[in-house]
């Protein structure tokens, strides 16, 4: 039996990454600094986290690390001392993945909920595994013997460019982790033309104008998507959005959907929910069986998802941090809900891409009536000079003027400021992908008048 030893194995990717080697009939080791509800239930499936008196042998066929273990850590250069070979995550995946028809998601915002949604419309009629960078039902299982497995990719370490996709999607692109571009966009945009050009049939979001651009460039035509314009291969019709999802009409490869309803927000997700319909009816998927896989999805978690409601008081919470990816999740929160005022809770997330979007962040909180700032998390990155967290504040304050923006330094405060600030009808949402959403449940209790 082959052992493969996960670095950081209570991350969310490189936790499915233990279920499917596991799956696959792998030994396998984890190990983790924490210790916590994920490695007790990677401990429940046989992975053996954290063993004692552990140490890195060649009795150990390969060590893979998540994006969070330093390059000087023991295990890695133990592994190199003795000829062990290394892989990252995103390594580790492409190499299944050559098994399987791979479909590949790529993009800068979207890639969670596009895979979900197109691992649920085509399991309607393919056995089909899925790796999602989310919590996500289609992340339970792991079939060796299935036909499709749908990949959400990473371009943040370029790791996309490893894969061949049997079909590609590329959902936008966008000037996010530049820090691996050497900090210039038109290598992003090389990167993706060159995911393109992997991928044996591409889906390309034709709303999206550097993704448009990008992909006018390929010597073989893409499929386009979009809610917009009416000449691309699968576009919307009509469309309404209600306060328990979006009901819509698309025409797919010259085909009319029946009236199509799923338990998303906004325009975003309404783009997300079209490129996965394309992407089914390439592959032969019924709409009667897209529009089942749409009635019963759900999203990931910390994807505008609704956490519940206090005297009258909606409280959502979102991944977001990038200003684009912001800003469709309060447009959404607008069109759902126009009457509300909307407290926006934001944790800035990491100080590389604070320092690459500088005062950009500030951009989509105009959309909110109050905004609550907390701390810069860092997930593990080092400060970089000029970039605070009065900073971040003071950019917010000054380009949002008119705006009520406050600075909470601690989860309590923010609970505090939502109670005399919020009433009832209006929608408490936190944003960011580190662990903001900790707030809720301070939040709910003094709402309650229980703390």
């Amino acid at each position: 039996m082959k052992k493969v030893l996960l670095l950081g194995v209570a991350g969310v990717g490189m936790k499915r990454l233990a279920e499917i080697y596991i799956a696959l009939g792998y030994n396998v080791l984890g190990i983790d600094v924490k210790e916590n509800e994920t490695t007790h239930y990677l401990k429940g499936i046989g992975v053996d986290v954290n063993p004692k008196e552990f140490e890195v042998d060649k009795t150990i066929d390969k060590i893979i690390f998540s994006s969070a273990i330093p390059a000087d850590n023991p295990h890695l250069l133990k592994a190199k001392e003795i000829g062990i070979p290394i892989e990252r995550r995103g390594e580790a995946l492409a190499e299944i993945a050559k098994d399987y028809k791979s479909v590949v998601v790529a993009g800068t915002h979207g890639k969670t909920t596009t895979t979900s949604l197109i691992s649920e419309i085509l399991s309607k009629k393919f056995r089909v595994n899925s790796y999602i960078g989310g919590d996500h039902k289609q992340n339970k299982r792991f079939l060796p013997l299935a036909e499709y497995f749908v990949i959400e990719s990473d371009e943040s370490d370029k790791t996309f460019l490893l894969f061949n996709p049997h079909i590609g999607i590329v959902t936008n692109i966008d000037r996010d982790h530049l820090n691996s571009y050497n900090w210039d966009f038109e290598n992003l945009k090389s990167a993706f033309f060159e995911f393109m050009e992997h991928s044996q049939t591409v889906v390309v979001n034709r709303d999206d104008q550097t993704a448009f651009e990008v992909s006018e460039n390929l010597q073989k035509p893409p499929l386009y998507y979009s809610i917009k314009n009416q000449e691309a291969h699968a576009t919307i019709l009509d469309y309404s959005f209600e306060r328990d999802g979006i009901a819509f009409i698309a025409n797919v490869l010259g085909k009319k959907s029946p009236l199509l309803k799923i338990n998303v927000f906004g325009e975003q997700n309404l783009s997300n929910s079209l490129a996965s319909i394309l992407v089914g009816r390439l592959l032969d998927v019924s709409f009667d069986e897209i529009e089942s896989s749409l009635r019963d999805f759900s999203l990931p978690k910390r994807r505008l998802e609704y956490k519940g409601s206090v005297k009258g008081i909606h409280i959502f919470d979102d991944h977001a941090d990038h200003p684009t990816e912001v800003e469709a999740t309060l447009k959404a929160l607008k069109n759902h809900f126009p009457n509300a005022s909307i407290i926006a809770i934001f944790q800035p997330h990491r100080f590389t891409r604070v320092f690459s979007l500088k005062e950009s962040i500030a951009k989509p909180f105009y959309l909110a009536d109050f905004v609550i700032v907390l701390p810069i998390y860092s997930a593990f990155e080092n400060p970089i000079e000029g970039i605070t967290n009065e900073k971040v504040f003071d950019w917010i304050k000054t380009l949002n003027p008119g705006k009520n923006v406050f600075f909470a330094s601690k989860f309590e405060a923010v609970a505090d400021l939502v109670s005399h600030i919020a009433k009832p009808g209006d929608i408490v949402i936190t944003l960011g992908p580190g662990d903001v959403y900790l707030a809720i449940d301070s939040i709910m209790l003094k709402l309650r008048g229980e703390k």
